[in-house]
This record gives structure tokens, sequence and C-alpha cells, in this order.
């Protein structure tokens, strides 16, 4: 992911290619995590940076961790997740899955049961039927996408862009207990600029759109004039 996100921005043929030092970059979850990543080694050049939900663990890490007995049985999952016959089976139950996707948005990836509609439901579960998605749940569900493997590789990739570029972090109110204490160890911490709070769970760009843009326009607004 990280090798996409450096090959897309440099690119001469890139559309941000001529964004000369206005080039801002907003990402959510392990997007978010990546790109701060990606800056900190200098692969790309951001004048700023907004992490929204920013996250670094998949599901399954963050919940029962990654001692060796458990990476060796996220292989085990991740390899039967692939496979051809009963990979499908599993991927049909688990993940591609009105039902189960629903389930999922309204009990952790939304805060606000409501706000998961019939349209949003139906357009993710159009994504997990296009050709290879089966792929990346089995990576992400495992842990085989987290950028870090630890809090304090967390804080650090934070940390290395302190005086560089202006970093803004949108944490959320309703944030699932483990993904939040991740995001709240980011309060104050070396290299955040500004930390906000706003509603939301998992995905606040999607769910309370209007409050995030706010949240960027305030930030933007204050780091750039800073430069005046």
């Amino acid at each position: 992911m990280e090798s996409f996100l450096v090959e897309l921005m440099n690119s001469p043929n890139s559309p941000v290619a001529n964004a000369d030092d206005e080039l801002i970059i907003v990402g959510g979850g392990h997007a978010a995590t990546i790109a701060v990543r990606a800056a900190g080694k200098d692969l790309i050049k951001p004048s700023a940076v907004a992490a929204v939900a920013p996250t670094w663990a998949g599901p399954l890490p963050i919940v029962f961790g990654r001692g060796s007995d458990m990476e060796t049985r996220y292989g085990l999952l991740r390899g039967t997740l692939r496979a051809p016959a009963l990979g499908w089976m599993m991927y049909n139950v688990l993940v591609s899955n009105e039902k189960s996707i629903q389930s999922q948005y309204k009990s952790h990836v939304y805060a606000n049961p409501d706000n998961v509609t019939p349209a949003i439901i139906e357009s993710r579960y159009e994504l997990t039927k296009r050709k290879g998605a089966r792929f990346v749940p089995a990576a992400f569900l495992t842990g085989l996408l987290d950028p870090v493997q630890s809090r304090e590789e967390f804080l650090q990739l934070f940390a290395k862009l302190d005086g560089d570029v202006p970093v803004l972090v949108v944490s959320t109110v309703n944030a699932p207990k483990r993904s939040k204490a991740e995001m709240e160890a980011l309060r104050g911490s070396k290299g955040v600029t500004k930390f906000v709070e706003v509603a939301g769970a998992l995905l606040p760009q999607e769910e309370y759109p209007l409050a995030v843009a706010e949240e960027l326009y305030s930030f933007l607004q204050e780091s750039f004039a800073a430069r005046r």
C-alpha cells in the first residue's frame, strides 16, 4: 500500500504532480498511518497531513494480539480465505454478505446505527464482489497490512514529522475501545500539531463529513497562516 501511494504521488503523470508546496494529505484509518510513515521516510513530501481516525492494527491483532501462536492462526486463516473453494465459501459467509456488512457497520464502523442506510450496505456489498476483492480482507483482518507492530512504533511515525510537517489528528467519540485507545495515545504526543475529537466511530469522514471538513478547514487555515 505504501508503494502504491508513493508511486501515485511521485509519478510525472500523477494528478498531484504540479502541487508544488501545496500538497495536503488527508487519510483515514490505516491509510492515514501509511501516509505518515511514507512522509517520515521522505518518500512523499506533503505540506500538511490530516490523519482521520488513524489506526495501525487489523481487527484480529488489535483484539487478540500478536503472539507467535496467534500469528500462526492468522496465517492459517489468511491461507484458508485465499483458497479457491473453501476460501470462497468463508468469504461469502464472513465478508461478502449484506447482513454481515450491516452488522459490522451498526456495531462499530458507524456511531449511529440509523446512519447505516440500505444504499451504504449495497455499495459496500458491490465492492466485495469485484474481481480479487476477497484477498484484501484476508490480509487486513489478519494484520498483514498493518504499517507498524506496536503503539510505540505508531507514535514514532508521528514523532518523525515533528517540526517539519503540520499534523492534524481527528479522533472520534465512539470509536471501538481498543482503536480509540490508540488514537488517544496521540493526544499531546510529539509530532501532532493539533488533536481534535468529532462525532463518529471508525469512518467519521463518511458518517459526519461536515464535522470533519470543518476541522480540516480550521487546521489548514491555522497552519498556512503561520507560514505567511
